[in-house]
């Protein structure tokens, strides 16, 4: 049986949706699931439901309909700037 048409998944949609948003900032959920092209919506979805309610990701309501995802500021290394 072959396999050649199942994309590879580098592992648990979770990590790499976080490494993600890790690399590129945040996002809409549109443009995260265009960067996943080896997940369906729904599997997005539900882990970035997941990952926000385990306060591992920011969601941010922009427009009527979509929304800006990022890593939490917990989970940012710590920088010396003042925002004063």
């Amino acid at each position: 049986m072959s396999h050649a048409n199942r994309p590879e998944k580098p592992g648990p949609i979770e990590s790499v949706i976080f490494q993600e948003l890790q690399r590129s900032g945040a996002c809409t959920f549109e443009e995260l699931v265009r960067a996943l092209p080896g997940y369906s919506w729904s599997q997005v979805f539900l882990a970035v439901d997941q990952l926000s309610r385990d306060g591992l990701l920011q969601l941010k309501r922009q427009g009527r309909f979509d929304y800006l995802i990022s890593v939490a500021s917990k989970n940012l290394p710590a920088c010396n700037v003042s925002l004063t």
